[in-house]
């Protein structure tokens, strides 16, 4: 099965609070008000001078010093921004060899926004299955550096701040195992933001349904309950929009939401800085199951069942 070998996360030094960003966005009152005390955000980070670059490399770099480089087989690069200004066409090159993974297969993964980080996952496995080799190992390399304003500030709802995350992921390694993955893509709410209110309605009125089904199928298949979750991982732009999603109180319960007010929304890479947040504090129970779970604009819902070893996390090499 799919395993998980390394997880690490990077954020820029710079931090600021949410009335500091406000401010630098041209916010109202209301707004900074409704972002703190609605929304749950308290600071982040942000380097308006940090390339996109400089945001993806660390992390990457972190896991390729504890490993031979020249097992990392495939390259993939994931990332929620669109379109040329945000990342060009040859950014996932670019960012292999600066990495000196010259030989890696390399490509990016993107129009899943939120979610796309679980798809690159299940696709690394996918493909290493294929291979066949079980030293051939994949890095999924994850984080957006938007440069508008209309990239920073989604629609009232977050504020994004800078983050990124990488993974190494193998067939039948040692580390957390994957144990189900459950991915639906709605269509009809392509337009993402700039759905009309009629659809944007509809989405939020479908929205907790459909989540709860992706998770209760993934439970299923990995043959266990969402009772038995010990902790479910989710992308962070609010608490408002989980409240509104998962309905029963109990579940919510288990989502990790710590990260909303250190860091707020970091662009695909949430749920990887979840994750290895929760492994460096050591708060995983080994061997006892867990769950990603992702809504991407557009709208694509997933959930990933995953099971964490006796080594998941620990303090960074």
């Amino acid at each position: 099965m799919i395993t998980l070998e390394a997880v690490e996360s990077f954020f820029p030094d710079r931090t600021v609070t949410v009335e500091e960003r406000a401010a630098e966005l041209g916010l109202n009152p209301a707004q900074t008000h409704m972002f703190r005390r609605i929304h749950g955000l308290d600071r982040m980070r942000h380097d308006p001078d940090l390339s996109l670059r400089d945001l993806v490399l660390p992390a990457a770099k972190r896991i390729l010093k504890r490993i031979d480089p020249r097992s990392v087989r495939y390259l993939i690069y994931c990332h929620a921004l669109h379109g040329g200004r945000s990342v060009g066409p040859r950014t996932a090159q670019d960012i292999k060899r600066a990495l000196g993974l010259e030989k890696a297969t390399t490509f990016a993964l993107t129009q899943q926004n939120c979610a796309i980080a679980l798809s690159a996952i299940d696709v690394a496995g996918a493909l290493l299955r294929a291979d066949g080799d079980p030293e051939a190992r994949a890095l999924v390399v994850t984080g957006d550096k938007p440069r508008h304003r209309a990239a920073q500030l989604v629609m009232n709802t977050c504020v994004v701040g800078d983050g990124s995350a990488s993974a190494l992921v193998a067939w039948n390694g040692s580390g957390t195992a994957v144990r189900s993955f459950v991915t639906r893509t709605r269509g009809e709410f392509s337009d993402g933001m700039m759905s009309s209110p009629a659809l944007i309605r509809a989405e939020s009125e479908m929205r907790p349904r459909l989540m709860l089904e992706v998770m209760s199928e993934a439970a299923d298949r990995a043959d266990c309950t969402l009772d038995d979750i010990q902790v479910v991982i989710a992308p962070n732009p609010n608490t408002t929009l989980w409240q509104d999603t998962i309905k029963d109180e109990a579940l919510r319960g288990k989502f990790f939401f710590e990260n909303i007010p250190r860091y707020s929304h970091c662009l695909a890479s949430d749920v990887l800085i979840n994750y290895a947040t929760l492994g460096e504090e050591k708060r995983f129970e080994p061997d006892r199951p867990a769950m990603f779970v992702a809504i991407g604009v557009g709208m694509t819902f997933s959930a990933m069942v995953f099971t964490p070893s006796s080594n998941t996390g620990g303090p960074r090499s």
